[in-house]
């Protein structure tokens, strides 16, 4: 889903949908808090929240929204957004996005803690390094047993 990141760009992919994805946005930050709120809305019932991914292509903006059995990428075009499209896709859910993201985010774990360009010492790194591990522990946590339930497969 996303490709190795390089001087704060990455390439998302899924399906036939293409978006780069740049600094602007923290990337691993936003998107696993995301999923982490998801299954943090109201985890004795499993009805769980949308996971919604923001990109950032300046002057494009996209929105990837995952919610049971359904991805929608909503795309709106130039200054005004008013060239706005969605694409749906029945196949891919909050699960299966969630999968991918672990895995890319632990794939390219030091290429995502030197994401960003706001920094840029040890100290930067180090203590980036030490948060998002725990990011993506506390996330895995939660998608694990998640993953059971519904046969999904883990991808390490």
């Amino acid at each position: 889903m996303l490709s190795k990141p390089h001087h704060g760009w990455t390439t998302v992919t899924i399906k036939d949908f293409t978006a780069e994805a740049g600094y602007l946005d923290d990337i691993p930050f936003d998107w696993l808090l995301s999923c982490k709120n998801a299954f943090n809305n109201d985890y004795k019932t499993h009805h769980y929240l949308p996971i919604a991914l923001h990109i950032n292509e300046e002057p494009d903006e996209c929105m990837i929204v995952s919610h049971y059995d359904f991805t929608h990428i909503i795309i709106g075009r130039g200054d005004d957004m008013t060239d706005t499209r969605c694409i749906t896709y029945d196949d891919i859910d909050f699960m299966d996005i969630i999968n991918m993201l672990l895995h890319d985010f632990k794939e390219y774990f030091e290429d995502w803690v030197k994401w960003s360009p706001y920094e840029d010492t040890e100290e930067d790194f180090a203590k980036r390094r030490t948060e998002l591990k725990a990011l993506i522990d506390d996330v895995e946590r939660l998608y694990l047993p998640e993953a059971k339930r519904y046969n999904k497969p883990y991808i390490e």
